[in-house]
């Protein structure tokens, strides 16, 4: 019989079986989990009333302040991330604050970007992000015609109706 793995027991010189890498990880696997077991089962079956009038103060206690503590974690967080914001705001400002010689001569075209002034692109520039929101400024656009032409449609239609009943 050719097989390819290995026998899972092994004989030591003195005549005694002995179980190879994998097979002695598995029986380690199994008693720790046969551990886990009794000792889960053995901690309930031989509570006391003072061990189970504690286990349920530590479990009400977690449901209580589990929501406050939650809140302040985000609090603390959304501060956080508000302090950073205008930090960056403000190293934005700077850095436009300084202006070169050449910018004050004209010979430098500034860089500055306004987020709504995008009359006329057609999004075919290098900067990928603006090229995004122009596209999706520009499809927003077309669904809030499309919206407000069918409303028109609907009005009419009701006029219409109200015509003929009267």
């Amino acid at each position: 019989m050719d097989t390819q793995t290995p026998p899972q027991y092994q004989e030591d010189g003195s005549g005694q079986t002995s179980l190879n890498a994998l097979g002695s990880l598995v029986a380690q696997l199994s008693q720790y989990g046969q551990n886990a077991s009794n000792n889960l089962q053995k901690s309930f079956t031989d509570m006391s009333l003072h061990s189970w009038l504690r286990l349920v103060m530590i479990v009400c206690t977690y449901l209580l302040i589990r929501p406050h503590v939650i809140k302040y974690s985000t609090k603390f967080a959304v501060k956080k991330l508000e302090e950073q914001e205008a930090k960056e705001k403000a190293e934005a400002q700077e850095a436009v604050a300084k202006m070169s010689p050449n910018d004050l001569r004209g010979l430098n075209a500034s860089t500055e970007f306004d987020v709504d002034a995008d009359e006329g692109a057609d999004g075919s520039s290098a900067d990928w992000g603006s090229k995004a929101r122009v596209r999706q400024r520009k499809v927003i656009r077309k669904l809030l015609e499309a919206e407000e032409k069918r409303r028109l449609e609907e009005e009419e239609s009701d006029e219409d109706i109200r015509d003929l009943l009267q």
